[in-house]
């Protein structure tokens, strides 16, 4: 009966209650302290013997089990528990307190606590612990600019927060395509430091920092992307037209020929880091702008494109640390179109001029009698004067006779794009009144493209020409000065 009694004795006199929390959780590999306390009956602890306290995991018996961690020189803890769990608390303080480091998942379980005095011992079995070890989400820190200048070096710092407070070691591991080789640290610092120049290659590519803690099974790593400002590198332009898209067109001038008529789109791009503003620009007027924009494209639409639509077009992109330009010349090709033709007798002779514009600049011929008249020169008979001047050809013809010939005249515009011809027929009419001079008909025959035309006569008194409308503009149809006499 004595010895069941000292038990209950124990319990009400040496020892009343323990406080610990009842259950916490912990990363993995990482640490944790965990505060205890107890009650008891001094007087009865007023003995010479020693006091020990032993923490136990649950289901482990207490006289043939190992503890998991004790003060009691005497008692050999669980092997997979050495070197981690420790008591830290002084027992003849009151105090349990346990400390775990370098957690693993196989900690996770109930503990309790049991206080031995000499042939008196205690365990605390209605206050367990519970410790939950979950997987390892603490990440590093990376310390880094918002953004990196171009060819500005630059040092970044990777932290990891180590709970424990303690020099425990860790491995730093740096990763990335801005670092020419993978820098690694070992040590009790909680940081590591790496140092690079950053390039514009650079800018979005990943930088890892990885920490392994100590005894290497378990790490955590944290990544992140470059942000590398740099003024406009390139500027490139591309041509879409009949749902189809051409390469792009890089550089500073380029050429696209289209035909009158036609409908074409340039898209102009940018890169560059911040984003740069577009806008094309004909001559000096402005067509289209933006702000910078994620995708970096300015489009332009081109429909129904006339002679007057030709031009250089330039794509201007700007950003606060620079700007760049890309141009296209734009040649809009039309067949030729005639503006003012005449034909008049002079003094010395039939006096015949022919204006011709198109693109690419017209080749221009005349024609009498049915034989070209070669050359841009003068002749006996002939004299031909030519001149061009952008997309217009001006040419004169004098034929020296001293009377009106039975003949034609023909005026001949030629470019890839098609011919355009214009035919004076000259029929001499005598004068009985003024026999010193031979009045002129002019009849006026202007061929279409495709050889089909219409015959206009004009009277002696009056030329006029009317001119059928060709392409998208129509220059005003000029009068001419009523024949010489």
């Amino acid at each position: 009966m004595l010895l069941l009694l000292l038990p209950l004795l124990w319990e009400g006199s040496l020892c009343q209650r323990l406080e610990v929390q009842p259950s916490l959780s912990v990363l993995v590999g990482m640490c944790v302290y965990i505060p205890c306390a107890f009650d008891f009956n001094e007087v009865s602890l007023n003995g010479s013997k020693p006091l020990y306290g032993y923490w136990f995991r649950e289901g482990t018996n207490v006289l043939r089990g190992r503890p998991v961690a004790t003060n009691d020189p005497r008692r050999s803890v669980e092997e997979q528990a050495r070197g981690r769990f420790h008591l830290l608390g002084d027992p003849r303080m009151k105090n349990c307190s346990l400390r775990i480091t370098d957690t693993q998942f196989s900690d996770t379980g109930s503990y309790y606590f049991r206080l031995d005095y000499g042939y008196d011992a205690y365990s605390y079995l209605k206050d367990r612990l519970y410790v939950n070890v979950t997987d390892l989400i603490q990440k590093p820190d990376i310390s880094i600019p918002e953004v990196l200048e171009l060819g500005s070096p630059v040092t970044l710092k990777c932290t990891f927060p180590w709970a424990c407070g303690e020099n425990r070691p860790l491995t730093f591991s740096w990763m990335g395509a801005a670092l020419s080789s993978k820098p690694q640290s070992s040590g009790p610092s909680p940081s590591s430091e790496v140092s690079f120049i950053p390039g514009r290659k650079h800018h979005g590519t990943n930088l890892t920092c990885q920490v392994t803690l100590s005894g290497g099974h378990f790490s955590s790593k944290r990544t992140i992307q470059l942000n590398v400002s740099y003024a406009v590198q390139n500027v490139t332009i591309t041509v879409a037209q009949d749902n189809r898209t051409s390469d792009l067109i890089p550089g500073n001038s380029s050429a696209l020929v289209v035909k009158e008529g036609q409908s074409i789109q340039l898209l102009c791009a940018a890169n560059s880091n911040p984003p740069a503003s577009l806008s094309w620009i004909l001559g000096n007027q402005t067509l289209a702008s933006s702000q910078p924009s994620e995708n970096g494209v300015l489009p332009l639409d081109l429909p129904h494109l006339g002679p007057a639509d030709g031009g250089t077009y330039a794509c201007l992109a700007q950003n606060p640390l620079g700007s760049k330009q890309a141009s296209l010349r734009v040649s809009v090709q039309y067949p030729p179109r005639m503006l003012s033709p005449s034909c008049s007798w002079v003094q010395e002779g039939l006096s015949c001029t022919c204006s011709v514009q198109a693109e690419p600049a017209p080749s221009l011929r005349w024609w009498v009698g049915g034989r070209p008249v070669e050359g841009n020169g003068s002749s006996d008979t002939f004299q031909v004067i030519s001149k061009r001047s952008g997309p217009w050809t001006n040419s004169s013809l004098r034929v020296k006779v001293d009377r009106v010939p039975d003949t034609t005249v023909s005026c001949e515009g030629k470019n890839p794009q098609g011919t355009h011809t214009l035919l004076f027929q000259l029929l001499p009419v005598l004068s009985a009144q003024e026999h010193s001079s031979w009045p002129l008909m002019l009849t006026l025959l202007r061929g279409a493209l495709m050889g089909a035309g219409f015959l206009l006569t004009y009277g002696l008194t009056w030329l006029h020409y009317t001119r059928k409308p060709l392409g998208r503009e129509q220059p005003p149809a000029p009068q001419a000065a009523p024949p010489s006499r």
